[in-house]
């Protein structure tokens, strides 16, 4: 039943990227979740953050433009929700600013998603993406998880990117994911 996957898989990718159109590295770890960023998903972080830092677009979004043409598109339609997936959106930031909660998409068929961080002086780049693939009968429902990533600095006045889209992530209002 890999085809339910697959179509569970660009469900996920078509109603996040619709959420995400509306509105010296350190890593952090994300509370749950704890695997490795594949080296896919780290290199795409490392781009992210490489075209946003020090961008004219990074200066318009500090100073509160929006939206703002970002220095770097979107990844495809065909990327591997268990190598990158987009966010539904950040719904908090600590007081302190060491931990940020995004919502992240996962599918019925794995065993949820995880947040991966890259820290620079000028950005935080969350790479999300789906772990534990099962083959097998699958729903297509799209679910969604509220994930808390903790930062080795204040998010301060860096902006908050999503790998996948290569934008800052949007604000989520209240419980449900940007865009439902």
């Amino acid at each position: 039943m890999r085809t339910d996957m697959t179509r569970t898989a660009r469900l996920l990718l078509v109603l996040a990227l619709s959420a995400a159109g509306a509105g010296a590295a350190g890593c952090g770890s994300a509370e749950a979740g704890g695997t490795e960023p594949s080296p896919r998903s780290d290199a795409r972080a490392q781009q992210v953050a490489k075209a946003w830092d020090g961008s004219r677009a990074a200066d318009r979004w500090r100073a509160g433009h929006r939206p703002v043409a970002p220095p770097i598109g979107p990844l495809g339609q065909n990327v591997p929700a268990d190598v990158l997936a987009p966010l539904g959106g950040l719904t908090r930031v600590a007081g302190n600013g060491r931990s940020l909660t995004v919502v992240a998409h996962h599918g019925s068929c794995d065993d949820g998603p995880v947040v991966d961080v890259l820290e620079t002086s000028g950005s935080v780049v969350l790479s999300a993406a789906v772990t534990g693939l099962h083959d097998g009968p699958c729903t297509s429902e799209l679910r969604w998880k509220k994930m808390t990533v903790k930062l080795d600095g204040p998010v301060g006045d860096r902006i908050v990117l999503d790998a996948f889209t290569g934008r800052p992530v949007p604000y989520a209002d209240g419980a449900a994911p940007a865009g439902s």
